[in-house]
């Protein structure tokens, strides 16, 4: 925290003659002040300029010491001053903290109390919950019936009626295909029963074919065959008896004729018998070769055959008894699959004809949905929501909102988004409620940005939602569309130092305030945090009732001018771009500025390097050959001490990473 230096510290003896008033005493010295800091700049850039140099090679090669964190291992250590701080010290040595108080200069206490930071735009009131009436019927229709306008109305309540002849014909239709499907499905499914009866009969009359066909031919191989066998040869062994017999015969009616007792016509007769004896013999024994040899094997492989035939039959009866059933099943489920579409149409038109009865989802009140887009482009500005009115499937027709819970709609320009949080608290002030006060919370925020509108499509915002969190009592009195100024309270604490914002200054990344010390003003360098429309918070370097300065820029204009002429000339010098340290805003603290509570601001960026700033940009600036490296002879001599202790690769040159690690380690 910065103290008050002693009224009379550090002045020139010469002062109490020369400076009459404070004006007189800045153009007395303007001249004399502008050479003598001109003479005493050069030398405060060499002498800068080497500390900065030396304190960075030093850092980096100093080993760090274990003892003193073992010793002390819970303590914090104290933060360093930012990088800039040592030069800023410097260039405010050159001038004199205190100064006479000007006449009728405007002063304001420091004081503490509630601190409120606020984001205030309007926006337009709407329900949380915004039901929509949809017309849902196919094609195009006409509104018979609809209720007025800002009727309130509830749950189930019929709010339209839309014209449903037409979809009552075709439903009639529809309802005689749903007949005919019925006809066809029954008939289908008689087929498929006489298809299964006559099945059965076809296989069953091959099976007993085939049963049939062997059963034949086990009667010719075990019955007729051996019949047949045995009748010829019963036949072979008659005939060959009665040759014996005819034989012995013919020789005794021989022997009869030698002696004559015989005629030669008797022996001839006798003849005769034997050859016919043995021709009956040959017959049948040649009848038994054909049976064998013939007949029987015909016979038998034509009985095989029939019994294979009546297998094949019976594979060739069941296979189109398959292919029958299956077709017939085909057409069965055809036509139960045509009798459920038709049956879906006739539903489908039926649901149709319901949704011309259109009720109400939610409480509320009818809003009809007149989109009165042809106001804006110039085209008909006829409603578009009436009795009568032809409308197209889904259309809205109806907007019936919840008056229960309302929000607010709004966009929040990008230069305050970053403020805000889902949850914050706000106050709403409707145009349509005069004095009345409402409560709500911060419900919803978009992530990315709207497109910008006519004639501003640079500017980009973000579309907020905003809950009102009154009683529903409260909230009732409240209806959509209405204008409503919205207080968004960012921030919101007690007990908070703070002074006007017009009485503090920023000088590079530094702020200053001119207190009052009797007749006598004193710069103080302060801390400053968050700030609001008027006032700013002041974390050090300002006490509770202490009197600062209104507007000092416009007092200590000069003072002021000189203090920065010198700062960036000692920026420059050092090579460290003006912007690194002074903020684009050189003069008070911006109201609603972004930090968050408790972050100070012009505190050190991340990244610096030994002197400040890119350290990447310092390296470039030292590389004089440009073969991204640095040698010991590029760098600055007092750092050329520390050069070994850089270059951790010992490659005789420190590459961009080692740079880097010098940097942090002075950072740290």
């Amino acid at each position: 925290m910065a103290t008050s230096a002693p009224e009379q510290t550090n002045r020139d003896p010469m002062s109490d003659s020369k400076m009459e008033t404070f004006p007189e005493y800045h153009q007395s010295h303007k001249k004399s002040g502008r050479l003598w800091l001109i003479l005493c700049g050069g030398i405060l850039v060499l002498v800068s300029g080497t500390m900065f140099a030396m304190g960075a090679f030093e850092t980096s090669a100093a080993p760090t010491s274990t003892e003193n964190s073992a010793e002390s291992p819970s303590q914090t250590p104290e933060p360093k001053s930012p990088w800039y701080q040592p030069l800023t010290n410097m260039v405010s040595s050159w001038f004199p903290s205190s100064s006479k108080l000007p006449a009728n200069v405007i002063t304001k206490p420091v004081t503490r109390g509630k601190f409120r930071i606020t984001i205030n735009e309007r926006g337009f009131l709407d329900s949380q919950r915004n039901e929509t009436v949809t017309c849902e019927v196919p094609g195009s229709t006409t509104i018979i019936s609809i209720v007025e306008e800002g009727v309130s109305v509830k749950k189930g309540d019929v709010v339209v009626e839309l014209d449903s002849s037409a979809l009552a014909d075709k439903a009639r239709q529809q309802e005689i295909d749903v007949t005919q499907a019925e006809a066809k499905l029954s008939t289908a499914k008689e087929n498929l029963e006489i298809q299964k009866t006559q099945n059965t009969s076809d296989i069953a009359f091959v099976e007993l074919s085939l049963e049939l066909a062997d059963l034949d031919y086990d009667k010719y191989i075990e019955g007729e065959l051996p019949q047949e066998r045995d009748k010829i040869t019963g036949q072979i062994r008659l005939k060959e008896e009665q040759l014996a017999r005819k034989r012995e015969s013919y020789e005794f009616t021989k022997r009869l004729a030698k002696k004559g007792y015989r005629s030669q016509s008797d022996l001839e007769a006798e003849r005769i018998a034997v050859t016919q004896a043995e021709i009956e013999l040959r017959v049948e024994q040649e009848n038994f070769r054909v049976l064998e040899n013939f007949t029987s094997k015909r016979t038998i492989r034509e009985l095989e055959a029939d019994a294979d035939e009546f297998v094949r039959e019976l594979d060739r009866v069941k296979r189109q008894a398959s292919a029958a059933l299956s077709k017939a099943e085909a057409e069965y489920q055809s036509a139960l699959l045509t009798l459920e579409v038709e049956k879906e149409k006739y539903n489908e038109w039926l649901k149709h004809i319901e949704l011309c009865t259109l009720r109400a989802p939610q409480d509320g009140q009818i809003v009809y949905a007149n989109s009165n887009s042809g106001s804006r482009r110039g085209g008909s500005t006829e409603p578009e929501i009436y009795e009568g009115a032809t409308v197209r499937e889904r259309q809205a027709l109806l907007k019936i909102p919840d008056l229960t819970k309302m929000k607010i709609d709004a966009r929040i320009h990008e230069s305050m988004i970053s403020q805000l949080d889902v949850g914050l608290p706000v106050l709403i002030r409707a145009d349509a409620q005069p004095g009345e006060i409402f409560n709500g919370v911060v419900s919803q925020i978009s992530s990315v940005p709207l497109s910008g509108s006519f004639p501003n499509y640079d500017i980009k915002e973000y579309q907020i939602a905003i809950n009102l969190t009154d009683p529903p009592e409260r909230v009732k009195l409240l209806r959509p569309g209405i204008s409503a100024e919205f207080e968004v309270i960012v921030d919101d604490r007690e007990n908070v130092l703070q002074v006007p914002v017009q009485s503090v200054v920023q000088v590079g990344r530094e702020y200053y305030s001119w207190v009052v010390k009797g007749k006598s003003l004193e710069r103080r360098q302060v801390k400053v945090a968050r700030s609001n429309d008027t006032d700013i918070e002041i974390l050090d370097g300002l006490t509770q009732g202490e009197i600062v300065v209104m507007s000092p820029r416009s007092l200590f204009a000069d003072e002021i001018t000189q203090l920065e002429e010198i700062l960036v000339a000692e920026l420059a010098e050092q090579g460290i771009d003006e912007s690194e340290s002074v903020q684009e805003d050189s003069s008070e603290p911006k109201a609603n500025d972004k930090e968050k509570p408790g972050k100070p601001k012009g505190e050190k960026p991340p990244g610096g390097g030994p002197g400040g700033g890119d350290p990447a940009a310092f390296f470039q600036r030292m590389d004089k050959d440009g073969d991204g490296a640095l040698s010991k002879s590029e760098i600055p001599e007092p750092m050329q001490a520390s050069f070994d202790a850089a270059d951790t690769d010992a490659d005789g040159s420190l590459s961009l990473d080692e740079w880097k690690a010098v940097a942090a380690k002075r950072n740290r």
